[in-house]
């Protein structure tokens, strides 16, 4: 273990901080600019679920396929190609006409991205373990952090240039957080012997998968980040919608007031990070991250019926710093349970589950809010995370999960 991983954390550090903000400069206006490609509004909550839910979908298919490629072929070279990926189809989206066009954008884009977990993935190997939790957690600071600037930007930038230019600024971060990646970051890293490689890519998929669960609590774990986001994302179509309905008509303002939610929660989620993440590693991160599911529970309810715009923000900041201890605090279990050699693998898988869960959260949300109320995404979505924040209580204790 060298001391560069210091110099690497920073580097990517930075790098994905540019691509979190480009991602997430659309986030707040993707409701918005599904109506300005045609759809009815009575379809709008619908198709924004199947729209943020494609990505997710085909980055779950690929996000172990690309986890065990960084094992053997290096983790800088997948951050690389997930950011250069993002910015090819991103700046494309904003040149389209219809809704199944974004579809099928949305549908490559989860192939070929996946920075957070390539990024988590080279920080991670080269990181001694017992300060897992604490740069993780930094890394998680320059991911919210990108959270809380994108959306923001993407909402000025949608409501003065119009919804298109938000994807050609998405496009400009992700090739700047490329070229920073490609010139700043360097990593040592050895391929392994040749005869690991020998068969097929899917039988050496599988072999990965079965020596990261021998002996390991790393699939509760993974069905833990799994339950938790799903309760997470379920509401997430229906946020931009809630924010037009509860604002009074004709605002012009939507996508910079949908972008302030995100932002807030993002601010808060790195604030939260960092100090959960190595509070984690000094005490342990069960008791941290059964606290941080109930306020997650606690928050997404408040939404639910929140009467005014200002509750909304008051209740983001809630969840932003919950969810900022869950995924700083997950993501350190996760690094202690991969045996050594394997952390692309099970970042990979870590990257399914995520996946799967925003491919399930969404969709359910959007359904939900076209068949039952723009509310009801928020409720379901409330009871699921407090469930999913209950079974913290069947973790190992962390010295468990490191002797394992």
């Amino acid at each position: 273990m060298t001391k560069r991983w210091r110099r690497n954390l920073w580097a990517t550090w930075f790098a994905e901080l540019l691509a979190i903000m480009g991602f997430s400069s659309s986030t707040p206006i993707w409701s918005y600019y599904i109506q300005e490609l045609g759809v009815p509004p009575e379809s709008v909550a619908q198709w924004s679920g199947i729209i943020i839910s494609a990505s997710s979908l085909t980055m779950g298919v690929m996000g172990p396929i690309w986890g065990a490629l960084s094992d053997r072929y290096g983790r800088k070279l997948m951050v690389l190609r997930a950011m250069f990926g993002g910015a090819v189809i991103l700046g494309l989206m904003g040149f389209i006409r219809s809704v199944e066009q974004m579809t099928v954008l949305r549908l490559l884009q989860g192939a070929l991205t996946g920075t957070v977990a390539a990024a988590t993935t080279l920080v991670a190997s080269s990181t001694p373990r017992e300060r897992l939790g604490e740069t993780l957690g930094k890394l998680q600071l320059a991911i919210f952090l990108g959270q809380s600037i994108g959306p923001i930007t993407g909402g000025l930038v949608a409501d003065t240039l119009g919804y298109r230019a938000t994807f050609w600024l998405t496009s400009f971060y992700l090739l700047a957080a490329f070229f920073l990646m490609l010139f700043l970051v360097h990593e040592d890293f050895t391929p392994p012997p040749p005869t690991t490689e020998q068969g097929p890519l899917w039988r050496r998929f599988w072999q990965d998968t079965t020596v990261l669960f021998a002996g390991s609590a790393l699939g509760l774990v993974l069905l833990l980040r799994f339950a938790l986001r799903v309760g997470l994302q379920v509401p997430a179509p229906t946020v931009p919608l809630l924010v037009q309905e509860l604002l009074p008509a004709g605002t012009s303002w939507l996508g910079s007031a949908s972008g302030l939610l995100t932002t807030v929660s993002g601010i808060t989620s790195a604030i939260a990070a960092p100090l959960l993440g190595r509070l984690g590693d000094q005490r342990g991160g069960r008791g941290l991250l059964l606290t941080s599911g109930m306020v997650m529970a606690g928050a997404i309810g408040i939404q639910a019926w929140a009467p005014t715009y200002a509750v909304l923000v008051v209740a983001q900041a809630i969840l932003g710093f919950a969810v900022g201890g869950t995924l700083a605090i997950i993501s350190a279990y996760i690094g202690r349970c991969a045996p050594e050699g394997r952390a692309g693998a099970a970042y990979g898988l870590d990257t399914l589950a995520v996946a799967l869960s925003g491919a399930i959260g969404p969709t359910t949300g959007g359904w939900l809010g076209s068949a039952f109320s723009l509310r009801m995404p928020f409720y379901v979505g409330g009871v699921s995370t407090f469930l999913a924040g209950l079974a913290v209580l069947w973790l190992p204790r962390d010295a468990k999960v490191r002797e394992a």
